[in-house]
């Protein structure tokens, strides 16, 4: 006796034959298997993120004070200033440290502490008037400023690329880096007469 195989009589649907049920079933089992198995996986991993209000800290460095706060605000943080510190890289009023650092989770309402920029760190400019050339760009450049123009004047009994003046005068703040002009001495020509 030959076992027949039951497959679908011609005016019976394809998805109603026993086997095509059957089949169905097996891949419904597997991927209920599947989901069930990463959701116990992704709640072994994080217990805590799907049922936790923490929110990790986001980066809020080299931003206006305004947008920090704003941006700490929209995830429930609140910012509070640590005061201001010179600095060369960032414009005053942006932010340059952060704490607790980007990234870390921490619960609602939960302070972040931020520091600003004051700004450039400005270098008095040095007094290096009756110094010869050489040496007042030594120190200016020591100083943390570069010499910029020199202009030079003819004065009557000085030496020759000794530094009459400087713009700006000595003690005035300039942003490190940037240039100071020099008038020096120049010699004077002597006509004779024939």
């Amino acid at each position: 006796m030959r076992a027949r195989r039951h497959l679908s009589s011609p005016g019976e649907p394809l998805f109603q034959s026993t086997a095509w049920r059957g089949f169905l079933r097996d891949i419904g089992l597997i991927l209920g298997t599947f989901l069930v198995g990463y959701g116990i996986s992704a709640l072994w991993l994080s217990p805590g993120s799907l049922f936790n209000r923490e929110h990790a800290l986001p980066r809020v460095l080299a931003l206006p004070e305004s947008q920090a706060r704003d941006k700490l605000a929209k995830l429930g943080f609140r910012a509070r200033l640590d005061g201001e510190r010179p600095n060369d890289s960032f414009p005053s009023g942006t932010v340059i440290w952060q704490d607790p650092p980007p990234g870390t989770v921490l619960p609602p309402n939960s302070p972040v502490q931020l520091v600003l920029s004051a700004g450039p760190v400005l270098v008095a400019v040095p007094d290096v008037i009756g110094l010869n050339l050489v040496q007042a760009t030594k120190i200016l450049n020591a100083a943390g400023v570069r010499v910029g123009t020199v202009d030079s004047t003819s004065a009557g009994g000085q030496d020759p690329g000794v530094v009459l003046a400087t713009r700006p005068a000595a003690g005035v703040g300039r942003v490190r880096g940037s240039a100071v002009a020099l008038v020096v001495s120049r010699r004077i020509a002597v006509v004779t007469s024939p």
